[in-house]
Protein backbone atom coordinates (compact mmCIF):
# COMPACT_ATOMS: atom_id res chain seq x y z
CA UNK A 1 0.00 0.00 0.00
CA UNK A 2 1.30 3.47 -0.91
CA UNK A 3 1.52 6.12 1.77
CA UNK A 4 -1.24 8.65 1.13
CA UNK A 5 -0.92 10.97 4.15
CA UNK A 6 1.51 13.53 5.50
CA UNK A 7 0.36 14.04 9.08
CA UNK A 8 -0.90 11.68 11.76
CA UNK A 9 -2.49 12.46 15.11
CA UNK A 10 -4.49 10.96 17.95
CA UNK A 11 -7.76 12.82 18.56
CA UNK A 12 -10.10 12.49 21.53
CA UNK A 13 -13.61 12.43 20.01
CA UNK A 14 -15.50 11.84 23.28
CA UNK A 15 -14.33 11.56 26.89
CA UNK A 16 -11.97 8.54 26.91
CA UNK A 17 -12.66 7.73 23.25
CA UNK A 18 -9.90 8.27 20.71
CA UNK A 19 -9.26 7.99 16.99
CA UNK A 20 -6.09 7.91 14.93
CA UNK A 21 -6.37 10.31 12.01
CA UNK A 22 -4.29 10.34 8.83
CA UNK A 23 -4.63 13.86 7.39
CA UNK A 24 -8.00 14.14 9.17
CA UNK A 25 -9.17 10.80 7.75
CA UNK A 26 -10.10 8.24 10.39
CA UNK A 27 -7.89 5.16 10.44
CA UNK A 28 -9.95 2.13 9.48
CA UNK A 29 -9.53 -1.63 9.51
CA UNK A 30 -8.92 -3.47 6.20
CA UNK A 31 -12.70 -4.04 6.11
CA UNK A 32 -13.21 -0.25 6.32
CA UNK A 33 -14.48 -0.12 9.90
CA UNK A 34 -13.53 2.87 12.03
CA UNK A 35 -11.00 2.17 14.77
CA UNK A 36 -12.19 3.74 18.02
CA UNK A 37 -10.02 3.33 21.10
CA UNK A 38 -11.03 3.40 24.75
CA UNK A 39 -7.36 3.40 25.67
CA UNK A 40 -5.12 6.38 24.87
CA UNK A 41 -1.95 4.29 25.07
CA UNK A 42 -3.30 1.85 22.47
CA UNK A 43 -4.19 4.72 20.13
CA UNK A 44 -0.72 6.22 20.57
CA UNK A 45 0.99 2.89 19.83
CA UNK A 46 -1.00 2.41 16.62
CA UNK A 47 -0.34 6.00 15.57
CA UNK A 48 3.35 5.27 16.02
CA UNK A 49 3.07 2.18 13.81
CA UNK A 50 1.61 4.33 11.02
CA UNK A 51 4.03 7.22 11.54
CA UNK A 52 6.68 5.96 9.13
CA UNK A 53 8.77 7.59 6.44
CA UNK A 54 8.61 4.86 3.79
CA UNK A 55 6.41 5.56 0.78
CA UNK A 56 5.26 1.93 0.51
CA UNK A 57 3.59 0.57 3.63
CA UNK A 58 3.69 -3.05 4.78
CA UNK A 59 0.85 -3.42 7.28
CA UNK A 60 2.07 -6.93 8.18
CA UNK A 61 4.70 -5.19 10.32
CA UNK A 62 2.02 -3.27 12.27
CA UNK A 63 1.40 -5.70 15.13
CA UNK A 64 -1.08 -3.63 17.15
CA UNK A 65 -3.04 -2.58 14.08
CA UNK A 66 -3.14 -6.16 12.82
CA UNK A 67 -4.36 -7.61 16.10
CA UNK A 68 -7.10 -5.02 16.59
CA UNK A 69 -8.23 -5.27 12.96
CA UNK A 70 -8.38 -9.07 13.20
CA UNK A 71 -10.51 -8.80 16.34
CA UNK A 72 -12.92 -6.35 14.70
CA UNK A 73 -13.07 -7.73 11.15
CA UNK A 74 -12.86 -11.45 11.85
CA UNK A 75 -12.89 -12.75 15.40
CA UNK A 76 -16.10 -11.10 16.55
CA UNK A 77 -17.87 -12.96 13.72
CA UNK A 78 -15.79 -16.19 13.66
CA UNK A 79 -14.61 -16.57 17.24
CA UNK A 80 -15.14 -20.34 17.38
CA UNK A 81 -13.02 -20.86 14.26
CA UNK A 82 -10.06 -19.19 15.94
CA UNK A 83 -10.56 -21.12 19.17
CA UNK A 84 -10.83 -24.42 17.29
CA UNK A 85 -7.65 -23.62 15.40
CA UNK A 86 -5.80 -23.14 18.71
CA UNK A 87 -7.26 -26.34 20.16
CA UNK A 88 -5.59 -28.18 17.28
CA UNK A 89 -2.25 -27.47 18.99
CA UNK A 90 -3.18 -29.42 22.13
CA UNK A 91 -1.87 -32.85 21.10
CA UNK A 92 1.21 -31.45 19.37
CA UNK A 93 2.12 -28.74 21.86
CA UNK A 94 5.81 -27.86 21.84
CA UNK A 95 6.37 -28.28 25.57
CA UNK A 96 4.86 -31.76 25.70
CA UNK A 97 7.61 -33.30 23.55
CA UNK A 98 10.96 -33.45 25.31
CA UNK A 99 14.44 -34.34 24.12
CA UNK A 100 15.83 -37.82 24.73
CA UNK A 101 19.29 -36.32 25.22
CA UNK A 102 21.71 -34.85 26.06
CA UNK A 103 21.07 -34.48 29.78
CA UNK A 104 21.81 -30.76 29.76
CA UNK A 105 18.99 -30.10 27.30
CA UNK A 106 16.63 -32.47 29.12
CA UNK A 107 17.23 -30.59 32.38
CA UNK A 108 16.73 -27.20 30.74
CA UNK A 109 13.43 -28.34 29.20
CA UNK A 110 12.18 -29.80 32.46
CA UNK A 111 13.13 -26.74 34.49
CA UNK A 112 11.63 -24.36 31.92
CA UNK A 113 8.50 -26.18 30.81
CA UNK A 114 7.32 -28.15 33.84
CA UNK A 115 6.19 -24.96 35.67
CA UNK A 116 4.05 -24.10 32.63
CA UNK A 117 2.32 -27.48 32.80
CA UNK A 118 1.70 -26.90 36.50
CA UNK A 119 0.03 -23.60 35.64
CA UNK A 120 -2.17 -25.31 33.06
CA UNK A 121 -3.09 -27.95 35.64
CA UNK A 122 -4.06 -25.10 37.98
CA UNK A 123 -6.24 -23.45 35.31
CA UNK A 124 -7.98 -26.64 34.22
CA UNK A 125 -7.70 -28.94 37.24
CA UNK A 126 -6.29 -31.52 34.84
CA UNK A 127 -2.95 -33.29 34.44
CA UNK A 128 -1.17 -32.64 31.11
CA UNK A 129 0.70 -35.52 29.46
CA UNK A 130 4.22 -35.15 28.09
CA UNK A 131 6.84 -37.53 26.75
CA UNK A 132 10.44 -37.91 25.58
CA UNK A 133 10.83 -38.22 21.82
CA UNK A 134 8.51 -37.47 18.95
CA UNK A 135 6.02 -40.33 19.06
CA UNK A 136 2.50 -38.83 19.14
CA UNK A 137 0.73 -38.54 22.45
CA UNK A 138 -2.85 -37.54 23.19
CA UNK A 139 -4.21 -35.42 25.98
CA UNK A 140 -7.33 -36.34 27.99
CA UNK A 141 -10.48 -35.60 26.01
CA UNK A 142 -11.86 -33.43 28.81
CA UNK A 143 -9.10 -30.91 28.15
CA UNK A 144 -10.90 -29.58 25.07
CA UNK A 145 -14.14 -28.33 26.67
CA UNK A 146 -12.15 -26.99 29.63
CA UNK A 147 -9.77 -25.06 27.40
CA UNK A 148 -12.66 -23.72 25.33
CA UNK A 149 -14.40 -22.54 28.50
CA UNK A 150 -11.20 -20.79 29.61
CA UNK A 151 -10.63 -19.14 26.24
CA UNK A 152 -14.19 -17.86 26.16
CA UNK A 153 -13.34 -15.68 29.17
CA UNK A 154 -11.02 -13.64 26.92
CA UNK A 155 -12.06 -10.63 24.85
CA UNK A 156 -11.93 -10.65 21.04
CA UNK A 157 -8.70 -8.65 21.21
CA UNK A 158 -7.15 -11.13 23.64
CA UNK A 159 -8.18 -14.03 21.39
CA UNK A 160 -6.42 -12.29 18.49
CA UNK A 161 -3.24 -12.03 20.57
CA UNK A 162 -3.56 -15.59 21.89
CA UNK A 163 -4.02 -16.98 18.38
CA UNK A 164 -0.97 -15.17 17.05
CA UNK A 165 1.17 -16.17 20.04
CA UNK A 166 0.13 -19.81 19.66
CA UNK A 167 1.01 -19.92 15.97
CA UNK A 168 4.42 -18.32 16.56
CA UNK A 169 5.38 -20.36 19.62
CA UNK A 170 3.76 -23.66 18.66
CA UNK A 171 2.37 -23.85 22.18
CA UNK A 172 -1.16 -23.10 23.32
CA UNK A 173 0.04 -23.75 26.87
CA UNK A 174 2.79 -21.11 26.81
CA UNK A 175 0.36 -18.67 25.19
CA UNK A 176 -2.33 -19.21 27.82
CA UNK A 177 0.20 -18.52 30.57
CA UNK A 178 1.05 -15.25 28.84
CA UNK A 179 -2.61 -14.19 28.73
CA UNK A 180 -3.04 -15.16 32.38
CA UNK A 181 0.03 -13.12 33.35
CA UNK A 182 2.03 -16.08 34.68
CA UNK A 183 4.99 -15.66 32.29
CA UNK A 184 7.13 -12.55 32.09
CA UNK A 185 7.53 -10.91 28.68
CA UNK A 186 11.29 -11.44 28.71
CA UNK A 187 10.83 -15.20 29.19
CA UNK A 188 8.46 -15.96 26.33
CA UNK A 189 10.92 -16.10 23.45
CA UNK A 190 13.36 -18.34 25.31
CA UNK A 191 10.57 -20.68 26.41
CA UNK A 192 9.22 -20.90 22.86
CA UNK A 193 12.56 -21.41 21.10
CA UNK A 194 14.46 -23.18 23.85
CA UNK A 195 15.85 -25.96 21.63
CA UNK A 196 17.07 -23.57 18.92
CA UNK A 197 18.72 -21.29 21.45
CA UNK A 198 20.45 -24.25 23.11
CA UNK A 199 21.70 -25.55 19.76
CA UNK A 200 23.00 -22.11 18.74
CA UNK A 201 24.82 -21.82 22.06
CA UNK A 202 26.46 -25.22 21.69
CA UNK A 203 26.98 -25.52 17.94
CA UNK A 204 27.37 -21.93 16.84
CA UNK A 205 25.10 -19.20 15.53
CA UNK A 206 24.01 -19.16 11.88
CA UNK A 207 23.57 -15.52 10.87
CA UNK A 208 20.30 -15.86 8.95
CA UNK A 209 18.75 -17.97 11.69
CA UNK A 210 19.87 -15.45 14.31
CA UNK A 211 18.25 -12.59 12.37
CA UNK A 212 15.04 -14.57 12.03
CA UNK A 213 14.99 -15.32 15.77
CA UNK A 214 15.60 -11.65 16.57
CA UNK A 215 12.64 -10.62 14.40
CA UNK A 216 10.41 -13.22 16.05
CA UNK A 217 11.54 -12.07 19.49
CA UNK A 218 10.58 -8.48 18.66
CA UNK A 219 7.18 -9.59 17.38
CA UNK A 220 6.50 -11.65 20.51
CA UNK A 221 7.43 -8.72 22.73
CA UNK A 222 5.11 -6.47 20.75
CA UNK A 223 2.18 -8.89 21.06
CA UNK A 224 2.72 -9.25 24.80
CA UNK A 225 2.90 -5.47 25.22
CA UNK A 226 -0.43 -5.32 23.38
CA UNK A 227 -1.91 -7.75 25.92
CA UNK A 228 -0.52 -5.72 28.82
CA UNK A 229 -2.13 -2.54 27.48
CA UNK A 230 -5.48 -4.33 27.10
CA UNK A 231 -5.40 -5.24 30.78
CA UNK A 232 -5.21 -1.54 31.68
CA UNK A 233 -8.37 -0.56 29.80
Amino acid sequence: MKKFWKNIKVKEILPNQFQVQLDNKVLKTPMKKDLIFLNLKMAQEIAQEWDIKEKVINTDNMIYYGLLSTAIDKIQFSRNIYITDMLNFVNTDLICYRAEGPNELINIQNNSWNPILLNIKKYLNLEINFCSGVMPITQPLEIFPKLKLLMNTFSHQEIAALHRLTNISGSIFISLCVLKGDILKKEVFELSFLDEIWQAKNWGVEEDAAKKRDKISQELNRIISFVEILKHN
